[in-house]
């Protein structure tokens, strides 16, 4: 049976966040391993994450 409570001082400090101001959701997709290295390829050449690189194409940017 677990006994006791929280430490003092336990944890993160306060104001130690990361400090960022947009937040980033993830999402997955489905491919075949051949399309998935195309991507990767594509993605490369144009000197951009795979993330940035498929945002980009999907919102034309």
């Amino acid at each position: 049976m677990p006994r006791g409570g929280k430490r003092e001082g336990a944890g993160r400090p306060a104001g130690t966040s990361k400090g960022r101001t947009v937040e980033y959701k993830t999402i997955s997709i489905s491919a075949l391993p051949e399309e998935i290295e195309d991507i990767k390829t594509a993605a490369a050449k144009a000197s951009k994450t795979v993330s940035r690189f498929l945002v980009e194409l999907t919102l034309n940017k």
